[in-house]
Order: structure tokens, then sequence, then C-alpha cells
């Protein structure tokens, strides 16, 4: 008696608090407990009401198939459901355990649920932060584990240049297939020699082996990795497309993907063809422990900022048309890129000043030769008031200068406005404006028509590419047709080779910049002769 006492306490205690339903042989609900009338959001459930009716659509025939065979056989099912009620899903863990009378004929099922919902909903976010959504690759997620995982001594980031290009000229859709395709090559190719892929974001992708390969070994891999996808034709959209990247590698035991980052952004800049850019942890210690700040200040003070000249030369004239300057620190013997220094001075009040002097080199050359000199300007430059002013003060003091101020990252500002005044006050002065780096996409070309520059420097990438790559034959000519309506020369930059060279002379552009033309020298004389 005692004992049946306790067995009802303990059956109203679980129907009082645990998520339960009790159902017929047929499967209709005969009792559901509160707490599951509150889940599933019902006020009255009549005894005729199935079970199966608040089983999600897309599994409800596999769930009671599943529950009627374990009854059936005399077992519990033990599984993962998903319930519907008035207002949302709940999954839950469920298992039903069949009652039998004593003669073997099912009388009733008993099914306990335990909500599982905020842990799949928890798991879904953790999917979506493990595996890139367009590409399917593991992201950043699975790399740092990955990386303390093997061990990794060595890490490549990988760029796919003028990626933004395709997107923009074709369309986000294009974009998103060109990068599907590009994972699903690479990955098999990089399998192969034992190395994983990841999607960090944009078109950047991360490589680590996955042992600990020795640095070398690892750098052959990528070199091949680049010389095969040189000649792979990936297929997109009844498109064949050819990419070319730029890889940077790093190795060390600490910050390999900062390491990996800082050589990336070499390559990107120097176009390297299939050079890997490696950096070294303690070559990075070295270049990062140096105090540039005071090594800035006392440049400025010695006037160890020096300009170098790069000749500009027209496709119709022997001789340089125009130069570019390009600012170099003096430090001791050698004269330091400016990829060492100018990010840390824009963070400080000296970059205004290293402006300045750039400025003020390029016009005392410009007078002394009469010569034409181009001066770098990013939008930081524009949107300093006293950079801004010095400018202008130079124009007019200095008639006979010929100033052309090159306009950098065009597409990072959103107050484009200031640009054009800059521009237009710099042409009643007589000075003259260039957009550098011009890619395509409708900013670019909305601001291009808004601007009217007097030049119109290509994205050096299409330029470097334009003989294999039909898709940078396509942009380029496109460029070509509308300067040629507009009535703005261009300029293409990074020609490094007589073959690219004579076509580009071909298409009739206008001005021609890169190692087949010049180097960059300290002094216009030298570049002149």
């Amino acid at each position: 008696m005692r004992d049946k006492f306790l067995l009802k306490q303990y059956i109203n205690t679980l129907e009082s608090t645990a998520l339960c339903a009790r159902l017929s042989p047929e499967g209709n609900i005969r009792w559901m407990s509160e707490p599951l009338h509150k889940l599933l959001d019902i006020h009255y459930l009549k005894q005729t009401t199935a079970f199966s009716k608040f089983l999600h659509a897309d599994h409800r025939k596999k769930v009671t198939a599943a529950i009627k065979q374990a009854s059936d056989n005399g077992d519990a099912w033990n599984g993962t459901l998903c319930l519907d009620s008035n207002s949302r899903s709940n999954w839950c863990r469920c298992i039903a355990i069949p009652l039998y009378e004593t003669d073997g004929y099912l009388t009733e099922q008993v099914l306990l649920f335990q909500d599982i919902s905020r842990e799949m909903y928890l798991d879904e976010l953790l999917q979506e932060a493990r595996f890139d959504q367009v590409t399917g690759l593991p992201t950043r997620v699975d790399l740092l584990n990955d990386l303390k995982r093997v061990g990794a001594q060595c890490i490549a980031v990988l760029d796919i240049r003028k990626f933004r290009s395709y997107a923009d000229f074709h369309g986000l859709e294009f974009g998103d297939q060109l990068l599907r395709e590009f994972s699903v090559w690479a990955s098999a190719f990089l399998r192969s020699k034992h190395i994983n892929i990841y999607r960090l974001y944009s078109d950047k992708f991360a490589l680590i082996p996955d042992f600990r390969m020795i640095p070398n070994l690892f750098e052959d891999h990528l070199l091949s990795f680049c010389q095969v996808l040189s000649s792979k034709k990936l297929k997109v959209a009844n498109s064949d497309v050819a990419l070319d990247i730029a890889i940077g590698m790093g190795v060390g035991r600490n910050k390999q993907l900062q390491l990996a980052e800082s050589a990336l952004s070499k390559a990107k800049t120097i176009y390297s063809g299939y050079k890997i850019e490696v950096v070294y942890e303690r070559d990075f210690l070295k270049e990062n422990n140096v105090n540039w700040i005071p090594k800035i200040q006392s440049a400025l003070v010695d006037h160890r900022f020096v300009n170098y000249y790069q000749p500009i030369k027209s496709t119709k004239k022997d001789k340089p048309s125009y130069y570019e300057a390009l600012v170099r620190l003096r430090d001791n013997n050698k004269d330091l890129a400016p990829g060492l220094f100018l990010d840390k001075a824009k963070t400080t009040r000296y970059y205004c000043e290293i402006t300045r002097s750039v400025i003020e080199q390029a016009v005392l050359t410009s007078e002394h030769y009469q010569v034409a000199i181009s001066v770098n300007l990013s939008i930081e430059d524009i949107l300093n008031e006293e950079t801004v002013s010095f400018i202008h003060y130079v124009l007019a003091e200095h008639k006979k200068a010929q100033l052309i101020f090159e306009i950098t990252e065009t597409e990072s500002t959103e107050d484009f406005t200031k640009v054009q005044a800059f521009a237009k006050e710099v042409r009643r002065l007589g000075g003259q404006i260039a957009i550098d780096d011009f890619g395509v996409g409708y900013s670019n070309f909305s601001r291009l028509i808004s601007l009217r520059p007097d030049y119109l420097k290509i994205d050096g990438s299409i330029v470097q590419n334009v003989l294999n790559d039909p898709t940078s034959a396509s942009i380029l000519n496109g460029l070509i047709s509308i300067c040629k309506e507009l009535h703005i020369p261009i300029v293409a930059e990074f020609v490094e080779s007589e073959d690219v060279n004579g076509y580009l002379c071909d298409q009739q552009i206008e001005y021609l910049q890169g190692y087949y033309i010049g180097k960059p020298s300290p002094e216009v004389s030298r570049v002149l002769n």
C-alpha cells in the first residue's frame, strides 16, 4: 500500500514538472503535461488530436514510423524531433516508452521530452561560424584551432587580385560563383599536398599544412600551386576566367597569421609573379621593434624625406612626358620605402608634414627642370585643411610649377563633395588631377564622370595580366572606350615587359609607366638621361 502511495506521488511530480504526454495505441493524445502545453502554446486540446499534428512536416512520417516500429518490437524509441507550436518550432530529445496489457497488447505510449532548442540554435551558430556560407570552406574559427592542434610554424594568406573588379563588372552572383569554383579546385589540389584551405573574408584565404611541414617544403608547394593556377581556366557562367593571386607566407612560433598578412601586403604591392613573399618572425619583430616616431621626427628636422622620380612616357613621344614623385626616408646609407613608415605616420600629425615635404621638393624640381611632376594624395590629405591650404598656397606662389595630384582611395570616402571641391580649386590655380588605381564598378564610374580628371591611372593588376587574362583585356578595352568618349587620357602602370608595352601601344593607351619605361631615381636628371 505504501509503495502504491509513493508511486502515485512520483507520477504526479513527473507529470506536473516534466514535458510529457500519453498517447493511445492509435497515436492520439490522451493527456499532456502543463509544461508541454506551455511549450506548444496550446490552450485547448481535443481527445482525438493526433500527436503527429505537432511534428514538423519535414520529419513527421519518419518519426511516427520509427516510434511505431519500435513499439511493434516491444522497444522504446529514443531520438530527436521538432515540435511545431503556434508561434515557433522546438527541437526536443524524446523517448517513447510503450506500455502493454498483461495479454501483450499495446495500451499506451508515454512520451518524455527534453527541450534542446537553445543547444540546436547554438550549434547552428557554431556551424555558421565554422563554415563559410558561400564556399563551404572552414573559416577563421577552425583555422585558429587547427593551428594549435597541428603546431604549424608556417601559414600563408592568399589574395585574388582584382576580385572586386570581377564582382563589379559581372555582378555579385558571378563573384560568389567564382569564389566557389576557385575553392573547389584549390581544395582538391592542395589536399594532395597535405595543405588545408580556409576562407578568411572576401577574397582572402588562409593555407596551412596538416602536419608540422618544414617551411621550405611548404613554400615549394605554394609555388607549384601558383604555377598550375596560372594555366588554369575556371568556368564561371559560361566564361573562362584566369585568376592572378598574391601569396604571403609567415614563419614563426607566434602570431603566424599576422606574419602572413604582413607578407601578403608586400606581395600585393610588388607584383612579383610566382614568387612567394615570406616574413619570418625574427625579422618581423626586429622591423616592428623600431620606434618609427623619433625616426620620422628627426627625418623631418634634417630634411631626410627625399623624392624619387619615376618617368611616365607618352606612347607618341620618345622622352618622358612627366614624372611621379615617390617618397623615401633616408636612413644612414639606405633609402627606406614608404611601406615601412607611412602607415605609422598616418596615425600622427607628422603625416601631413611628410606630404608637404614631398610637394615642396616636387615644386622645386618641376620649376628647375621645367617638367610636370605628379604627387600622390590620400583621402586623409584632402580632408586635412592645413594640407589643402598649403597646396593652394604653393600653386598660387609657384606659377611655373607643373603639378599633377594623383588621388587614391576615391571609393573609401563617403563625402565625395570635398574631393570635387578640392579638384575644382586645384584646377583654378593651374594644377591638374589624376585618379590613381582605377578599377571598375558603379561608384568608380559615377565619380569618374563627375570629377572628369586630367589623367586616369588603370589599376596595375589589370595591366599586368592583360596578355594572359581575357577578362582583364575586356575590362581594359571597356575603360579605353569610356575614357575616349570622355576625352580622359589613360596612364597604364606596371608596364614591365616589351610584350605588354607593345600591346598597350597597339591599344592606343596615351601614357605608360613601369620598370620597362624607367625605374624610380632620386634625381630627375638621371631619369632624363
